[in-house]
């Protein structure tokens, strides 16, 4: 009961941050979330590979026996070795939170809609955590969407063997539930399960307002794109440039020699009709009413448009850079 203790006041934690609202407190939620969703797919996996070390051990006793010529034998060698996972496999699923995913989503453990989101979530905590990226604007929705993931995921938990002690030794967070179902509630096979339930149903999801938020962050960040390039065609200082060419120099693999034609002559991994089609897209967002298809085509968008933004950004740094020091040379600084 001990191992389900440890997510429950993770989870109690995290509601507890979300309801304070602010943004640093959002930001640890978010990270105490995927924490107790990495644990929960940790525990869910080892319940599932416990018999890999046995089955290796049966199949070198196999193969022997086939060895010595027992036909029964060889054809159970085969069906063991089918079962077995490569150490490799192994170890890949063991440190990756994304291998982790893949393999319940493919042992139907996890259902496959929510396979994209959790993977996208955990993206967003790697830029947190490792990189001090904070997405401010959806820093609230993600975390509500964290939540109810983290809780769906639960719904699936399996763990090895449960021990059950005494409602006295453990903590507030857990013991609230015996309270409520009575001095048998605890020992329920579907305790994981009224726990998911009843957190989802205390935090909430109201998909409307995700939905839009989400809609608004990415239009937002689609203004800026275009904001970025009609400023580096207004103050790049190079004659002749028209609607369109910074889209294609920011892409461009410039020389000192690279003319202008040459830019406007060569064929690009992005062009107008993307940033039309991610706009189409994202407005398309507004008629999404499954919460886990709206994630997944939130990221579908994200992904797709994210490195030419970067590209813009980029440019539009060097630039903004450069008519600094052009500024600051003009005043004799």
């Amino acid at each position: 009961m001990e191992q389900l203790e440890l997510i429950v006041v993770q989870l109690e934690e995290a509601k507890g941050l979300i309801e304070k609202g602010r943004v640093a407190h959002l930001r640890l939620a978010f990270i105490l979330l995927d924490s107790v969703t990495e644990l929960i797919l940790h525990r869910t996996v080892q319940s599932m590979l416990w018999d890999q070390e046995m089955l290796t051990g049966l199949l070198s006793t196999y193969e022997q026996l086939a060895a010595g010529g027992h036909v029964e034998a060889a054809a159970e060698a085969e069906a063991v070795k089918a079962k077995i996972i490569s150490k490799s496999e192994l170890n890949k699923i063991d440190r990756n939170f994304d291998a982790k995913v893949a393999f319940l989503v493919d042992r139907a453990v996890l259902d496959s809609a929510l396979g994209p989101v959790l993977e996208k979530l955990h993206k967003y905590r790697n830029e947190m955590y490792h990189r001090d990226k904070l997405r401010r604007e959806v820093i609230k929705p993600a975390t509500l969407i964290y939540f109810d993931s983290a809780c769906t995921a639960l719904d699936s938990y399996r763990q090895l063997y449960t021990a059950y002690g005494s409602p006295s030794e453990l903590g507030p967070e857990l013991k609230r539930y015996a309270v409520t179902d009575g001095p048998l509630g605890l020992a329920r096979q579907d305790l994981p399960q009224r726990i998911a339930g009843r957190l989802r149903r205390e935090v909430g999801l109201d998909l409307p307002q995700v939905r839009s938020a989400l809609a608004q962050y990415l239009h937002a960040r689609l203004d800026q794109m275009s904001q970025g390039l009609a400023f580096i065609e207004d103050n790049l200082g190079v004659p002749y440039l028209v609607r369109g060419d910074a889209l294609r120099l920011v892409q461009a693999n410039l020389t000192a020699t690279t003319t202008l034609e040459q830019v406007r002559g060569r064929k690009y991994p992005y062009s107008k009709v993307d940033l039309e089609l991610w706009r189409s897209l994202v407005s398309a967002l507004r008629s999404i009413d499954d919460k886990h298809d709206l994630v997944r085509e939130y990221a579908s968008i994200e992904d797709a448009f994210e490195p030419f933004e970067q590209k813009v950004e980029r440019a539009v740094m060097d630039l903004e850079r450069h008519l600094s020091l052009q500024d600051d040379i003009a005043r004799g600084k």
